[in-house]
């Protein structure tokens, strides 16, 4: 399991910008840079943890499942629903 790191958290018009190390097998890391909306931090939270907490859980989902690398280095976590539309129905449960 890959580990995820939040270096950095800046918010941005309608939600938040952050940048993201994925840490794999053998420390080989990876470095993104996700968006996260209003919309879908109440959709998977409900405003009860900290954005940097459901950005990291998001991106934990998709390494579990292999698919974080078809997005490319920059992309907005609702992108994360089209390679895997589970991630609205098990994300809240993996933020508690």
């Amino acid at each position: 399991m890959a580990e995820i790191l939040i270096e950095r958290e800046t918010e941005i018009d309608r939600g938040w910008s952050f940048d993201v190390v994925a840490r794999g097998p053998g420390g080989v890391e990876t470095r993104y840079r996700v968006g996260l909306s209003w919309a879908d931090y109440n959709l998977w939270s409900g405003g009860r943890v900290a954005p940097e907490r459901v950005a990291r859980a998001a991106m934990r989902f998709m390494t579990e499942r292999g698919g974080v690398g078809a997005l490319g280095k920059e992309f907005d976590l609702a992108a994360l629903r089209r390679h895997d539309p589970a991630i609205d129905r098990e994300l809240p449960g993996m933020l508690e």
